[in-house]
């Protein structure tokens, strides 16, 4: 679907939910399953790793968010946003494994060349923001 009439100031749009779990985590950040060690230890794929780098939980990449919010736009505005989008987030909160994803946008103005700017986030399964920032797909 690309960019049409239907999409005005007002519009809200929700993706499905996403369980974050140890193995999608670890295909995500854990580096290529096929070499010895697998998964690479880091601050997403090893509790003992987190917890030496002061964190309290091995948390999800923020990449994986963003890759839930570009599921969403793709959805909403097709293979345009690939070529004429942009996403600007802030992560906000750790995504520990086993919460639950949500992401979340709302158009917020269209402009008379047909460009679309959104404000959009990622939601865990408590309501907690755990990214916000905002979209813009340019349409000129």
């Amino acid at each position: 679907m690309t960019t049409s009439e239907h999409i005005q100031p007002g519009l809200a749009v929700s993706g499905p939910s996403k369980h974050v779990t140890s193995y999608r985590t670890w295909l995500f950040s854990g580096g290529w399953p096929r070499f010895e060690g697998w998964p690479a230890k880091n601050v997403h794929t090893d509790l003992e790793f987190a917890l030496a780098c002061g964190l309290p939980v091995r948390g999800a990449s923020g990449a994986m968010l963003q890759a839930y919010l570009a599921e969403l736009i793709v959805d909403l505005f097709g293979e345009d946003w690939l070529t004429r989008g942009r996403l600007d987030l802030k992560f906000v909160r750790l995504v520990d494994i086993d919460d639950r994803i949500v992401a979340h946008g709302v158009v917020t103005s269209r402009q008379q060349d047909g460009s679309v700017e959104l404000d959009l986030w990622c939601q865990n399964q408590r309501g907690e923001k755990v990214c916000a920032g905002t979209g813009r797909i340019n349409r000129a």
